[in-house]
């Protein structure tokens, strides 16, 4: 089922949230078979908007005016939103919400994007700086009640999912563009605090101040307007006045260019070499285009730029302290956070030897060009998007080596836990994996069982403490892999041929699959705590609101050293205003960031006919046909064929 997501971003921004946004946009597009999407545009400070009339730009047109009808009439109920802005500016807006930011260029983030982030179901990110910024942020926090202060940390799970532009195959002259010298730099970069710029170009003058070589600026201040163009050549005029005798140049390059251009100026025969000294980058996107074309890159080795750098580039040394006070946006860029400071003799040494030794540094950058081609093209990066999105485990494939069947009883359905009890041989049988079967509870009627270890716990049993009797069963195991199951269960015989094909194919800590009554309706298989109903089996998984039913649980042994269920609390608590077993498991696998994951190829069976399925839910047959007016007995149906076959097997 294709799944609808509402796109809010500034995806028609000149800026580069604009451009993280249009590389979401055509990673989305990449799989319309999975994706219906919607697009509500933003600002972004005072940028402009992007000009070519081209086939994205008439795309992004549509779904927008289509969005914007939608959203008039009131008919848009999207799945999940994608939020591509800074995360101060995260919202509720689907039942599933995710944030993509480029997250901050300094040391920790603001604590308020902790709390912005918190009320997401994942955030994704461009860099793995930008990643750790935030999740090593640790922010004081007060109890409103208590006055007693705690620390307050992202709980959100954080995907690294990189970016990228359009790779353009041919070139476009720029109007007017004659370097003057033979040797240029080039740097791409806004005129602000965080760039560095002042510096870059001082240093730069300083460096070549007797001989012929030029710096090309691609600048502005916030747009490509004629004022801003203007305030540029203030500054520019300013900084260079204290070196009126210079050989070398500092040109402006200001105003729009087509990507087309851009390729044109990367690969120039004239442009020698990127620089880029700033304090810190969220990934650092001329950077990349200047690696995708082969233009050796002078850089400091910190921030998001260097996850596709891959020390193929002239690193420039640094230090790390507190930003400038000037540079200090509060609930954004915090006082107290550090980004990189370019060490000024480095970075005039890495000028230098970059102008007297291009050649070794060019067939450096070829050796970039290969790798950020391999590593950063469509193919992988729209693929690790869009898997982020729909909830694909990104955890490394682990073979399952034995597996322990942990079931808990009262001992009230002897004859069903003994069906399950074959099914579990039967299914065992068709693998070579060594497995044991563990009760724990009122085992008075299986004590005739081959096979089965029986641990008694009466009292816990028939006091309702299905989460303790678990515990104590699974205490016990051997294996590497727990199947926690109720005892009126049945396991088809492909089931473990299944588990295992799935387990070495797909990474995951806790799972489950489809659990089907004896109708061949649904049983709480796949659900949400609030509202509390069922959800489609490609339901992504890291959504915060997703619980897994306690009757059929499978986990790693080592996570269960570590997460036992809560002993405390008794079979259907929130009868009594509690929150139930496998619902507060589930909330703590969401706080660990640990993805319930789910296999809809595999399936078991409940074998109980007093459920049914109804109206995205699965009640008792009895509470259904109080609802409805009518007798259970009218709600009464025969088992479905393939569940009538598996008892027909195990009875014969």
């Amino acid at each position: 089922m294709k799944k609808k997501i509402f796109v809010r971003g500034p995806v028609l921004s000149q800026s580069g949230y604009g451009e993280q946004s249009r590389f979401a946009l055509r990673a989305l597009r990449s799989r319309e078979d999975l994706f219906d999407i919607y697009i509500q545009p933003i600002n972004w400070g005072q940028t402009g908007w992007q000009w070519e009339d081209n086939e994205m730009r008439q795309w992004m047109d549509e779904r927008i005016l289509s969005t914007q009808i939608l959203l008039q009439q009131k008919q848009l109920q999207p799945d999940i939103s994608l939020q591509i802005t800074i995360p101060n500016e995260f919202q509720k807006l689907c039942p599933i919400n995710i944030g993509y930011t480029a997250g901050i260029e300094t040391t920790k983030v603001s604590p308020a994007w902790l709390q912005k982030g918190n009320e997401m179901d994942k955030i994704l990110v461009v860099s793995q700086h930008a990643k750790d910024s935030y999740v090593n942020t640790v922010a004081e926090a007060r109890n409103q009640q208590t006055g007693e202060t705690f620390p307050y940390k992202l709980e959100t799970p954080v995907e690294v999912v990189w970016e990228n532009t359009p790779f353009e195959t041919e070139t476009e002259d720029i109007p007017g563009f004659e370097p003057r010298h033979d040797f240029n730099f080039l740097c791409v970069s806004q005129l602000g605090p965080r760039k560095n710029l002042e510096n870059t170009i001082k240093w730069f003058v300083e460096e070549f101040v007797d001989q012929e070589v030029g710096l090309i600026l691609k600048t502005n201040v916030k747009s490509n307007s004629r004022m801003d163009k203007e305030a540029v050549e203030r500054t520019l005029s300013n900084i260079l006045a204290a070196y009126p005798e210079r050989k070398c140049s500092v040109s402006l390059l200001h105003g729009d260019l087509t990507n087309k251009q851009m390729k044109a100026l990367y690969i120039h025969d004239r442009v020698k070499a990127l620089i880029n000294i700033s304090h810190g980058e969220g990934f650092g996107l001329p950077l990349f285009e200047a690696a995708r074309y082969a233009l050796p890159i002078i850089s400091v080795g910190w921030s998001g730029q260097v996850d596709f750098l891959s020390d193929k580039y002239l690193k420039v040394k640094h230090e790390m302290a507190n930003i400038q006070q000037h540079a200090v946006w509060q609930g954004v860029l915090e006082a107290d956070s550090q980004w990189a400071y370019a060490d000024q003799g480095s970075y005039k040494m890495a000028l230098r030897m970059m102008h007297k030794k291009h050649g070794d540094f060019a067939k450096q950058a070829l050796e970039l060009q290969d790798y950020v081609s391999t590593h950063f093209g469509d193919e992988v990066l729209f693929e690790k998007f869009c898997n982020e999105i729909i909830g694909r485990s990104s955890l490394k494939p682990e073979p399952v080596e034995s597996i322990s069947f942990c079931i808990p009883t009262n001992g009230a359905k002897p004859e069903k836990t003994k069906l399950e009890i074959q099914s579990i041989k039967n299914t065992m049988a068709e693998t070579d994996l060594p497995y044991e079967i563990i009760i724990a509870g009122d085992t008075t009627n299986f004590t005739d069982i081959d096979g089965v270890k029986l641990i008694d716990a009466t009292a816990d049993a028939h006091e309702g403490r299905l989460a303790k009797l678990r515990n104590i069963a699974g205490a016990e195991v051997t294996s590497d892999t727990i199947v926690f199951a109720d005892d009126d269960f049945i396991f088809p015989k492909t089931w473990a041929k299944r588990l295992i094909q799935y387990s070495n194919t797909t990474g995951w800590q806790v799972t489950a699959n489809k659990i089907l009554l004896p109708d061949g309706g649904r049983f709480w298989d796949r659900a949400t705590v609030s509202p509390h109903k069922l959800v489609d089996y490609d339901h992504p998984q890291y959504h915060k609101n997703l619980y897994q039913t306690g009757g059929f649980w499978i986990m790693r042994s080592e996570l269960f050293k570590k997460h036992k269920w809560d002993a405390s609390i008794v079979i259907n608590a929130e009868k009594n205003n509690g929150v139930n077993e496998d619902v507060e498991m589930s909330q703590r696998m969401h706080a660990n960031n640990i993805t319930l994951s789910f296999d809809k190829d595999n399936t078991v069976w409940h074998n109980d006919n007093t459920y049914k399925e109804y109206s995205s839910s699965t009640l008792k047959v009895d509470i259904i046909a109080k609802h409805l007016g009518v007798s259970p007995e009218t709600l009464t149906t025969d088992a479905c064929f393939e569940f009538s076959n598996e008892l027909e097997a195990l009875n014969g």
